[in-house]
């Protein structure tokens, strides 16, 4: 006899603890795990103003069902906490990210990151090279000035200011939006997201994706590379630029930059088809 509530149980995540140190203070990060079978690793990234939940529909998909999946809150949202002198940006965040890929995802892995976390991801490759990753899922991720929606504006204001208006007004524009990711998100912000560290990963962000680096970094990585971005963002301007290159391109259909909130299933279907053909689609 079957028992459809096995199988569900198996594909839906556990909740792990990591213990790291950083500026002599002890941080608890939760961690979204969930064990495959005969499938790589993907180990995700979330952006600013998100959480490891924007990635849970990934747990249910039938496309990686026989993966490992690994999700986890960056400091300052979600269950994380955080502390401006441990977390001074993203960068920080992406040597996080390094000790969660060390201790989930040492191999045979593919990095999934969305918005804010492409930039994290980036960086983490930029310093700890590709070694054990088969290849990387840039979700939207900041690869030009362009792509800075919300954190040129907070990077361009004090904190008082930002806190005390801005905050909430970006949570406004998004309710506002036709997209259901937007909705998602700006609960989100409400709900888990700490001002300070909204404000604090805005800079380097910018400085990042204004640099002119990130793009090209992201064409020269030695690895299969899976873009995807919604069809209300056609407009982006580096489309042709990555369709012209080694990169795989898809346009997920009726959805914006949260695409994993406002389709679902076709981005981890995009996501599993890509990972099960070794990196090529």
């Amino acid at each position: 006899m079957a028992y459809p509530h096995l199988e569900l149980d198996r594909r839906l995540p556990k909740m792990e603890w990591l213990s790291v140190s950083r500026a002599g203070k002890e941080f608890h990060i939760p961690v979204q795990l969930r064990m495959g079978t005969h499938g790589p690793t993907l180990l995700f990234v979330h952006g600013l103003g998100g959480a490891k939940e924007n990635f849970l529909a990934a747990f249910q998909s039938q496309a990686l069902s026989s993966c490992t999946l690994v999700a986890f809150d960056l400091p300052g949202t979600g269950l994380a906490q955080f502390d401006p002198e441990a977390w001074s940006g993203v960068s920080a965040l992406a040597e996080l990210a390094q000790i969660v890929r060390e201790r989930w995802a040492p191999r045979n892995a593919y990095l999934v990151a969305a918005s804010m976390g492409g930039l994290i991801a980036l960086l983490l490759l930029r310093k700890y090279g590709t070694g054990g990753l088969l290849g990387m899922v840039n979700i939207e991720g900041n690869l030009a000035p362009e792509d800075c929606m919300f954190s040129r504006r907070t990077a361009s204001c004090q904190f008082e200011e930002f806190s005390g208006r801005l905050f909430e007004q970006i949570q406004s524009e998004l309710l506002q939006s036709p997209h259901t990711g937007d909705h998602i998100i700006a609960h989100n912000m409400a709900l888990n997201t700490d001002k300070r560290a909204y404000h604090r990963y805005s800079f380097e962000t910018v400085a990042e994706s204004d640099s002119g680096q990130l793009l090209k970094e992201f064409l020269a990585l030695p690895l299969p590379k899976l873009f995807l971005y919604g069809e209300a963002n056609r407009s982006l301007s580096y489309l042709s630029t990555l369709c012209a290159s080694d990169v795989e391109v898809r346009e997920i259909p009726k959805s914006a930059h949260f695409l994993f909130y406002d389709n679902p299933v076709s981005t981890f279907e995009e996501i599993g088809k890509f990972v099960s053909s070794g990196g090529t689609t």
